[in-house]
């Protein structure tokens, strides 16, 4: 089956892809754009990427060797697929995940067997671990916190997956990780030879507009990966703005605490809706489902905001934008629930 990926409207409040609602300061723009002026237009990128490298090492706490940076975190997921899937080759995740999974497995010949994420109950990472063995999988990958659901697994129930596959990779898609009370698996690398985790800098950071992401994983793995990587995955302006934003990166970080109290604001409100069914959240948004969702479009339509439909699906996803925009979300959400 040809996979085909949603493009995203972009006019509107855009409350669909899970982007930084707000731009990035402007003395921060002026950092950025008076570095812009001094680069080499006319070399190649720097294909060691040293300085992005040692930026976000310093911001994670990890050596620099254990990164490498790609154009956007997609790039690093699919070089991995590619790395260690192929035809007959089977790829485990979690139903619903992030839907490039499928994008990637298929373009090298690889299948995609899903657990089914059952939003009612309390995640079983003991029965996730089973279905696993019974699938003799090549490959575990799942986003953490979820995308779409928001739900998210602790380090203990990370370590129980880990403790049950040693033999196969683990690839654990942080790009949310920011928004999650938990800690980042990240810091397991070491103790793990089969651990990658992916990060990006499109959400808390603001930075999705340049494309960068990251791998992180043991020295050991990273160097043999790095021989094999695509030269100049990443242009000079991106590694440029990167590095500077990422010298503010605690500042920039309290986007992403901000982010959680609104969250928990918009759902303790949304949790009481009768016609509307949300579900808690460790991420920068909000998953719910609902039979009347062509009302809950046509109301967010007539409101200018724009979010995510699944189509096909009673489910819808809201990303958690600013005060402002989070109060406008709501008055929809009333709106709809006070007239069906």
């Amino acid at each position: 089956m040809k996979f085909k990926y949603e493009t995203h409207v972009q006019t509107g409040t855009l409350l669909n892809a899970n982007e930084r609602s707000l731009p990035l300061e402007e003395t921060l723009r002026e950092e950025i754009a008076a570095a812009l002026k001094e680069v080499a237009f006319n070399r190649y990128p720097d294909s060691s990427q040293t300085e992005l490298r040692s930026a976000y090492a310093e911001v994670i706490g990890v050596d620099p060797g254990q990164l490498i940076a790609g154009n956007g975190s997609d790039q690093i997921l699919g070089y991995l697929i590619g790395t260690f899937l192929g035809p007959g080759k089977k790829l485990m995740t979690l139903d619903p995940d992030f839907s490039m999974y499928d994008y990637y497995a298929s373009s090298y010949g690889a299948s995609v067997i899903k657990y089914p994420i059952d939003l009612t109950q309390d995640f079983s990472v003991r029965a996730f671990i089973a279905w696993m063995k019974e699938q003799n999988g090549d490959m575990i990958l799942f986003s953490n916190p979820n995308n779409p659901s928001g739900i998210c697994l602790d380090p203990d129930a990370v370590r129980e997956i880990l403790n049950a596959f040693t033999e196969i990779p683990v690839v654990i898609d942080e790009a949310y990780i920011e928004f999650a009370d938990t800690e980042s698996s990240a810091g397991m690398v070491n103790e793990y030879p089969n651990l990658y985790v992916t990060r990006t800098l499109s959400k808390a950071f603001g930075l999705a507009g340049i494309r960068t992401g990251f791998l992180v994983t043991s020295v050991n793995n990273a160097e043999p990966l790095r021989e094999g990587y695509v030269p100049y995955a990443l242009n000079t302006l991106s590694m440029k703005t990167a590095s500077i934003v990422l010298s503010h990166a605690e500042e920039l970080l309290q986007y992403a605490e901000n982010v959680k109290k609104e969250r928990r604001k918009l759902y303790e409100k949304a949790a009481a809706l009768k016609c509307l069914k949300f579900y808690p959240s460790q991420a920068n948004f909000l998953y719910g489902e609902s039979a009347h969702k062509q009302r809950l479009l046509e109301e967010f339509a007539k409101a200018g905001i724009v979010i995510r439909d699944y189509r096909g699906k009673d489910a819808f996803r809201i990303t958690i934008g600013t005060e402002e925009e989070n109060r406008a979300v709501w008055e929809v959400l009333q709106t709809v629930e006070e007239t069906l």
